[in-house]
């Protein structure tokens, strides 16, 4: 996809006519800017080697690329169509096989290079295991930051067509469980504010949910108890974690740890930071020794996104990343008031509150880069009578 993103934005340079001049917005200019600094700190900064597979490695500069090809592209109602209805076929099948993966074997469809090191078991997934489902082959977080966003947005979209969409939030609810990943069941929360923006109504819909989310979680739990998932077990081991004494032995002590790393190593690099040091080029590089004896075993990294960001990165890229989402969750809040489709905007927020309990600073998700389709989609809608006879047709 890296590749192909580099031959869309040639396309589109070489072919683009004075009509449709090419748009760049400031949020792509401050991304840009976030990436050459990071350029700047692998390769000046800690004096690595460049080699040419870092353009194609870097899913920064894929998501640059995404992002400004969507940002110049006229999208058909034909093909967004087409988007909507594949996303509800591949939300369906993820759902089906974190199932299966929980129930029957939780090594099936894992890309075993980089998921079998959370499984304790050949046949049988633990209670603490997080599970992948479909989305093992793209990277850690990609089931997360691949199934809500569209999940968000087909519920919106039904929710417009006033289609019944309890059974999406119920498969949502279920997904989201079995990945055992906390943040990714506090994200899911964000689909029950389609129906409060979307609705005139808010109070009274406040009270239709505060008595259906009860039975949205028993039924969850029927659904589940009934294939055969220790939901209870879950529940205890792996959000309240219960066998452990003292939050410093549980994961919320990592974030906690991650705050006093950061104070006792930032302010020796303020403003460049000390670089990606130890998550370089295929991992090879100088090891961040001070980092690793204040952690002690008990954390990979700092894992608070913007304090990781900010170590990294200093002042001078933690600035320009923020100014980069500011700009963008901007842009969609203000989409979002005109066209009244709500996902896109949602689904960064998202990506936001994630970043409090984890590290992700490239938007080059497929659930991210399909709501960024719908922003623009729904953008062009009301601002175009016609798509017909319009370049660059997508």
């Amino acid at each position: 996809m890296q590749l192909f993103s580099y031959v869309g934005v040639i396309l589109l340079l070489l072919f683009r006519s004075n009509k449709y001049p090419i748009k760049f917005p400031r949020y792509l200019l401050f991304y840009l800017l976030f990436i050459l600094y990071v350029f700047y700190s692998a390769f000046i900064q800690l004096g690595r080697e460049f080699k040419v597979m870092y353009l194609f490695s870097n899913n920064l500069i894929g998501a640059f690329n995404m992002m400004f090809i969507i940002e110049n592209l006229v999208i058909s109602k034909k093909y967004y169509n087409f988007i909507i209805k594949t996303s509800k076929n591949i939300l369906i099948i993820a759902v089906l096989v974190i199932i299966f993966q929980q129930v029957i074997n939780p090594r099936f469809f894992v890309d075993s290079s980089r998921f079998m090191q959370n499984f304790i078991s050949e046949s049988e997934a633990g209670n603490t295991d997080r599970l992948p489902s479909i989305y093992s082959w793209l990277n850690s977080n990609s089931s997360g930051f691949s199934f809500i966003p569209i999940l968000i947005l087909v519920v919106e979209d039904l929710d417009k067509k006033k289609k019944k969409v309890l059974l999406w939030i119920i498969m949502g609810i279920i997904f989201a469980f079995l990945t055992k990943a906390r943040w990714v069941m506090v994200n899911i929360f964000l689909v029950f504010f389609i129906f409060f923006i979307n609705h005139k109504d808010k109070f009274l819909q406040f009270i239709k949910y505060l008595f259906i989310l009860p039975i949205i979680f028993f039924i969850s739990y029927i659904v589940l108890d009934i294939v055969g998932i220790n939901t209870k077990g879950i529940v205890e081991d792996r959000i309240l974690e219960g066998d452990k004494k003292s939050i410093s032995q549980k994961s919320a002590g990592t974030r906690l740890l991650a705050f006093k790393a950061f104070d006792q190593l930032y302010w020796s690099h303020p403003f460049f930071g000390v670089g990606a040091i130890r998550y370089g080029m295929g991992g090879v590089g100088k090891q961040d020794y001070k980092l690793r004896s204040i952690l002690k075993g008990r954390s990979s990294q700092i894992h608070v996104g913007y304090l990781s960001l900010f170590y990294t990165y200093g002042l001078i890229g933690g600035f320009l990343f923020l100014s980069f989402l500011y700009l963008l969750l901007k842009k969609l809040y203000q989409n979002a008031n005109k066209t009244g489709i709500w996902a896109p905007f949602l689904a960064f927020i998202g990506f936001a509150i994630a970043n409090l309990t984890l590290v992700a600073f490239s938007v080059f998700e497929m659930g991210l880069i399909i709501v960024l389709v719908a922003d623009r989609y729904y953008s062009q809608h009301k601002n175009l009578k016609t798509y017909q006879n319009t370049e660059y047709i997508l």
